[in-house]
């Protein structure tokens, strides 16, 4: 068997992940474990300066949000993540919005949006805004 056939009998004896996918109610969700009893005072800080920036839209106190990084495995990794979408949140607004805010709702899509670039999704029909400012956060967002 010739390498490009053995190649294609393994991918069709591998499941497709999707596929095994299953539903779950939300309110069956709990959260993780503490995985760090703390943080450090320089993550602490920016985790404060992301709040600063995003945490209006979050829905969520900043205890909480600072509680979330203490269940990661990799905290510093988690708060350079959120520090890009804040830092892409502040030049959205910079570059388009002349530094300023929209009402909570829209400012929350927006932020939604970001979370979900972070995330990998790169097609802007994808984000929940429209295609112009999906073009537009992306933008930002790779800027960085």
């Amino acid at each position: 068997m010739s390498f490009l056939g053995e190649r294609a009998a393994r991918e069709d004896e591998v499941s497709d992940p999707i596929s095994n996918l299953e539903n779950v109610d939300p309110r069956d969700l709990r959260p993780g474990p503490i995985r760090h009893e703390s943080l450090s005072p320089e993550l602490l800080e920016q985790i404060k300066a992301v709040f600063g920036v995003i945490g209006p839209y979050l829905g969520t106190p900043l205890e909480q949000f600072e509680v979330g990084f203490m269940r990661d495995a990799y905290p510093e990794s988690e708060v350079t993540l959120w520090s890009h979408i804040a830092a892409a949140w502040l030049a959205y607004h910079r570059k388009f919005l002349n530094d300023e805010t929209r009402p909570v709702e829209e400012e929350r899509t927006l932020l939604g949006a970001l979370i979900a670039i972070s995330a990998g999704v790169e097609d802007p029909a994808e984000l929940g805004v429209p295609d112009e400012v999906g073009h537009k956060l992306l933008q930002c967002y790779r800027d960085l």
